[in-house]
């Protein structure tokens, strides 16, 4: 019996053509093209779900980016049917718009260049050795996933605030954090989840085309499990006639707002139902290895179960005011939820956690230093901070007790009181630190576009901050927080949210002056008999321009996360690879990811050298091995399928870098891709040069080093330079 396909592919030419004529060529397989659908009196969507159902896989061509196309692919592997994505290899910027999103990472595609050849290759597939995704099982402690964007407009601010506020445990999908998601990534998530929040962006924002197909992919694949997502956008514009009925449209930050608490509260309720029944299919044990997330902020529920107490764990559980410095990717945000969890087994404890998901703190210090007065930036950053610490702490004092204060009239009129004399609104108290950030930022920047000249600003300022004096804040404080031993403040995220661009001179005294408050308050509520701890996470090159602004070089004592031991990373998989699978089965899975190589290393030692020592790269890599040896039906790893993943790892590497590049220096990106064909060893004159192009107003000078660090060991790998040891080299957030 013939098995029959669905074809799905743009109306666009010349794939339109190259489709018709190669359907037309197929002999063997009953191949339905979507133009050739009966569509009159029916539903278009309707009638394409339903032919993708009643067919044995999917043809998808991918060659130009199309949101129905991805649709239908996350359709089809949400319904657990196979999907064999084209690709017409002739036709410029194929390559790169099938890496756009990373979906097709860890697949294989028909690669064609004529009709004829299509039609040939579709005549070969062979789906015997095919199986499907197995899913994941419901995440019940995240059960949100929330799809980021790019660039955070106001419109992504409204739906991250909104679940925020709403209390419902996400996960979310970082674009800043994670360049790509692969089909099997992407499965995972949505499998896992009970409710899936995915907006999509407007034509005219920066990166709307990798963005939507995203969006496309995760609600075909949602629909195929029969997961209802919310589709939102903001304001009216054309939508994919796929999924266009299910697209809701907001047209202002309340309706934005509405349509997502109502949402989450539906998440809420529809958590606690029974999922159904998977598929009926036995994982193998390939499929039951979970690596986990490469963002500790993905996993936060289930970190504790393989989380690898490292030196610097130990350090900061115990610093009493403490700098924990890592490169992006290298475990920060681990280490902020592994001591997060320690400080809070302990009641006499209060545990602060303030992890903004966004801020604008840019565009404050922007507004800032437009006022042209002397010491207006250093005093009213300061005054702001003392401000949000306090209040912050009052806040989380609030939330621990009313618990207890139910049951008791004279902690409850304490906590009455100090509601009313701070005026702390219901969308302050039941809104997250994110948005109270934001709400407090916005007062500022307000205030001084209100204020008339710089002469009065400062005491303009003065007045809005300490409108509530802070002497009155700390016996608050002090007050609430009878019955506890230590307060414990940790601060991650603090520069998330700079713009891609240079670190400015101002950020970096934003931090300074947010670390000069801690102390302060540490010595302030010393006076009232209560411990005060706190540990601020920042990246590498951000705290390298902390030291080199600060006169006395010896100020901070970091705690240093870096990961030199080979052995070391080799454990953090072992924990991940053997936490999912069944008692008695761990030493076979370990052996099933890990096969001896060509020159006789093994897969993870490997995988180690090509990660550059970085843990979110390597979790990264091994991810993408485990995806292509899945997808290929393999039982285990294979050579093949670590080879390929560390290919497709490569460019990975070279986006990633390139966006280091840029956030650090201001240079573009695209940086690394100027030194293909220049030759396998330069000289630093050479490199120079090639800098300077790029340079615009910064010295070359600024940004090379001599050394053969990091960025060196991304050229010798992806752009085929070798480098000697006095070959000048790109710095990066090392």
């Amino acid at each position: 019996m013939s098995k029959s396909a669905f074809f799905a592919y743009p109306s666009s030419e010349p794939i339109l053509t190259t489709a018709d004529e190669a359907v037309r060529e197929v002999r063997g397989i009953h191949v339905t093209p979507w133009p050739h659908l009966n569509t009159f009196g029916y539903r278009l969507d309707k009638l394409i779900r339903e032919k993708i159902d009643t067919s044995d896989f999917l043809l998808a061509d991918v060659t130009i980016p199309n949101f129905n196309v991805y649709y239908e692919i996350g359709y089809c592997v949400g319904s657990g049917k196979p999907v064999v994505p084209t690709v017409d290899f002739t036709l410029k910027g194929s390559k790169e718009n099938v890496d756009l999103t990373g979906l097709f990472a860890t697949t294989g595609q028909i690669r064609y260049q004529n009709y004829k050849d299509l039609a040939a290759k579709i005549e070969k597939i062979d789906l015997n050795d095919w199986r499907p995704i197995a899913p994941k099982p419901r995440n019940y402690n995240q059960p949100l996933f929330f799809l980021g964007a790019f660039k955070r407009t106001n419109f992504i601010e409204y739906i991250s605030s909104a679940i925020s506020n709403s209390k419902v445990e996400q996960r979310q999908f970082d674009p800043t954090d994670t360049n790509f998601m692969s089909i099997n990534d992407a499965f995972a998530e949505v499998s896992a989840s009970t409710g899936l929040i995915l907006p999509l962006i407007a034509p005219n924002i920066e990166g709307d085309v990798k963005h939507n197909l995203l969006a496309s992919t995760l609600a075909g694949m949602a629909h195929g499990l029969g997961i209802e997502a919310l589709l939102i956008q903001f304001n009216d514009v054309p939508a994919p006639v796929d999924f266009r009925e299910f697209i809701s449209t907001a047209r202002g930050k309340l309706e934005t707002t509405n349509e997502v608490e109502e949402y989450c509260q539906q998440t809420l309720v529809l958590n606690q139902r029974s999922k159904p029944p998977p598929r009926k299919r036995s994982p193998t044990l390939l499929e039951q290895v979970d690596l986990g997330k490469s963002a500790a902020e993905h996993e936060a529920t289930r970190l504790d179960q393989y989380f690898v107490h490292t030196a610097q764990f130990t350090a900061a559980s115990r610093a009493k005011g403490g700098i924990v410095v890592g490169r992006k990717g290298s475990g920060k945000t681990a280490i902020f939820y592994a001591t997060l969890e320690k400080k809070q087994a302990d009641k006499r404890n209060l545990v602060v956690p303030l992890m903004p998901v966004s801020h604008r703190l840019s565009e404050l210090r922007q507004s800032l230093v437009d006022v042209k007065a002397a010491g207006f930036f250093d005093h009213s950053i300061e005054a702001f901070w003392q401000y949000i610490i306090y209040m912050e702490i009052i806040y989380s004092l609030r939330e621990a007790l009313l618990p207890k204060a139910k049951y008791n009239l004279t902690q409850l009129k304490l906590i009455e009181s100090v509601e009313q004399r701070f005026k702390m609104g219901s969308e302050h108290v039941y809104g997250d630190f994110t948005s109270r950030l934001e709400t407090a930022v916005e007062l500022v920047i307000k205030t001084i576009q209100g204020t008339p000249n710089a002469s009065t600003a400062k005491e303009t300022i003065t007045n809005v901050l300490f409108e509530h004096e802070i002497s009155k804040l700390r016996d608050s404080v002090a007050q609430l927080a009878d019955g506890y031993k230590t307060i414990n403040l940790l601060f991650d995220n603090v520069d998330k949210g700079w713009p891609a661009t240079r670190v400015e001179e101002h950020d970096i005294k934003t931090v300074q002056h947010l670390i000069n408050v801690m102390n302060k308050v540490q010595r302030e509520l010393a006076r009232k008999d209560l411990e005060f701890e706190y540990l601020l996470f920042l990246r590498g090159d951000v705290y390298e321009r902390l030291v080199e602004n600060t006169a006395d070089r010896g100020k901070f004592d970091p705690i240093k996360v870096d990961w030199s031991d080979a052995e070391q990373l080799s454990n953090l998989i072992h924990q991940r690879v053997i936490a999912a699978v069944p008692e008695g089965k761990e030493e076979e899975a370990w052996n099933a990811i890990n096969p001896i190589m060509d020159d006789k290393r093994t897969a993870v030692d490997v995988m180690i050298g090509a990660s550059l020592m970085r843990p979110r790269f390597l979790i990264d890599l091994a991810e993408k091995a485990l995806s292509i040896a899945v997808n290929r039906g393999h039982p285990v790893i294979t050579v093949a399928d670590v080879k390929t993943a560390l290919e497709k790892h490569s460019l990975y590497l070279v986006t990633d870098f390139g966006l280091e590049v840029r956030d650090v220096s201001g240079l573009s990106e695209s940086i690394f891709y100027d030194f293909i064909g220049e030759g396998q060893r330069l000289t630093p004159a050479q490199v120079t040069e090639i800098v300077r192009k790029r340079a615009g107003e910064l010295e070359p000078h600024q940004m090379l080093i001599c050394s053969c660090g990091t960025a060196s060991s991304v050229f010798r790998m992806h752009v085929a330079g070798q480098f000697s040891s006095t070959t000048a080299t790109m710095i990066t957030s090392d």
